[in-house]
């Protein structure tokens, strides 16, 4: 068995770009970058695997679902405690 080199000599140097995909570096849209803070509390295991449930059944069991659903209980209690 031989190995053609003219063919790994053409190949040498810079890949080719890949078609029809999308620089996912350069189209960041995400929306504007905030400073954020822990906010950490201790509770009883029970009630954190049912807030985790329902975060996951609400925003998908994915990385910042909790977060997710702590930021709209807040809003939701701005909404009702904090009227003007």
């Amino acid at each position: 068995m031989t190995t053609n080199i003219a063919k790994l000599k053409a190949l040498k140097g810079t890949p080719p770009k890949a078609q029809g995909q999308t620089d996912v570096i350069s189209n960041d849209n995400r929306a504007e970058t905030m400073e954020l803070k822990p906010l950490q509390v201790r509770i009883p295991k029970a009630v954190f695997e049912e807030f985790s449930e329902c975060a996951g059944k609400e925003f998908g069991f994915s990385h910042g679902a909790k977060k997710k659903l702590f930021l709209k209980m807040w809003e939701a209690f701005k909404a009702q405690n904090m009227k003007a």
